[in-house]
């Protein structure tokens, strides 16, 4: 492929071009998230107290290119490496965990809407490529067909980033619904939680409201490998699994959040000394040592694995080749592993941290919280994924395709 005017061309191409562009955009995106990190960690109190990412960090985030990393290049997309856009929401994460969850959560759905109807792709970006759409998958609400689409009525909950976004995006077992934003009524009040808070996930209501063929993404296509989409975007990026990089994404705000409270239990304790009548300065405390030493260790080697594994999966694309179910299984598991050994390595650090660590005030009050709601997403179900991963490693037969859920496996 030769620059960005080839926007389809069969996996059998040389696809060596189109990756050193992905990888490249990386780097520049990375370079341009230091360069907001202040202004986000700036807005962390404003996340907190009103329950909403502040508009400084999402313009701010807009300015990196961050809600263009997964658009297409036709729209003005950059098809980013997805390692790449991994990391910088870690950075991110370390700043402001809820800038960094809204931040991956409202990007990843822009590859869904690469996979549907190119009329929908023309709504989603025809103005801008920064176009941003939540999500609630969980089919809480009701639906029927009629002619032309689909009825949609009642609530879903739990939608991350809706404040900012221009659509969202609806589960309904084996299909997806687009719907703007403008076309649902957002329950401020339904918000009310100790972590995350950052990140707005409140529940919509719709009443009557139409939702036509187009704007529907069938997930039957996906299993067939049909989706309509690849009729403009064949190409790598869009050729790995949509499920696998949607149940990785949480997994980036973990790993940058837990970085974050173990720089932050480093500087307090370089100058806290213990109280118990001895005034000793707490850096000294041989079990101290060894806890954060392998805090450190820990969630450094979860990280290289993480990125590492999104390497092989954007350079396996690129070779025209599709990830085997083991190994999807595989990484499905290490991310929600990831998440888990996260939580359990600041947990192990927490008792270290000193009475103050329980004040509002202290940043490693919010990790905690913040750690506790991630490892409840149904993204870090590590007990569940595994079940999946040593199941195929086995040989055994996996749940039929029904649902997104079941997706999971099949692709």
């Amino acid at each position: 492929m030769t620059g960005v005017a080839d926007y389809s061309a069969p996996r059998s191409a040389d696809w060596g071009e189109y990756r050193e562009r992905a990888i490249a955009e990386g780097q520049r995106f990375l370079d341009a998230v230091e360069g907001i990190l202040d202004t986000v960690r700036a807005g962390r109190d404003t996340s907190e107290a009103e329950g909403r990412v502040p508009d400084t960090s999402i313009e701010a985030m807009i300015g990196t290119g961050l809600f263009r990393a997964f658009t297409p290049l036709r729209y003005g997309g950059l098809e980013m490496a997805p390692a790449a856009f991994f990391e910088g929401i870690m950075r991110i994460a370390e700043a402001d965990s809820s800038a960094a969850w809204v931040a991956g959560q409202l990007n990843v759905h822009s590859f869904e809407i690469a996979l549907m109807d190119e009329r929908m792709q023309d709504e989603f970006w025809g103005e801008t490529p920064d176009a941003r759409a939540s999500s609630s998958y969980a089919p809480t609400g009701k639906w029927e067909q009629v002619e032309g689409g689909y009825r949609l009525n009642g609530t879903w909950t739990f939608s991350s980033g809706v404040d900012h976004a221009q659509w969202i995006i609806l589960g309904g077992r084996d299909r997806n619904f687009v719907v703007p934003v403008s076309d649902v009524s957002i329950d401020h009040n339904s918000w009310d939680v100790q972590g995350l808070k950052g990140t707005g996930s409140k529940a919509v209501t719709l009443a009557d409201v139409f939702v036509p063929d187009h704007r529907t993404h069938l997930l039957i296509d996906t299993y067939n490998d049909a989706n309509p989409g690849w009729k403009v975007n064949n190409r790598p990026l869009y050729w790995v699994s949509f499920t696998s990089l949607f149940n990785s994404t949480p997994t980036n705000t973990v790993i940058g959040t837990a970085t974050g409270g173990i720089e932050a239990f480093l500087a307090q304790s370089r100058i806290r000394v213990t109280r118990m009548g001895t005034g000793a300065p707490a850096a000294q405390d041989p079990f101290l040592q060894l806890t954060l030493a392998e805090a450190m260790t820990t969630v450094r080697t979860i990280k290289e694995r993480h990125l590492r594994n999104w390497r092989g999966l954007f350079d396996l694309a690129c070779r025209g080749e599709e990830a085997s179910p083991l190994e999807r299984m595989r990484v499905r598991f290490e991310a929600a592993d990831s998440i888990a050994t996260c939580y359990e390595s600041l947990t192990e650090v927490w008792p270290l941290a000193g009475a103050s660590a329980s004040l509002s005030a202290n940043p490693l009050q919010q990790v905690m919280r913040d750690l506790m709601s991630a490892r409840n997403h149904g993204s870090a179900k590590k007990e569940l994924a595994a079940g999946k991963y040593v199941k195929t490693l086995f040989g055994l037969p996996p749940a039929p395709f029904t649902d997104l859920g079941t997706l999971n496996y099949y692709k």
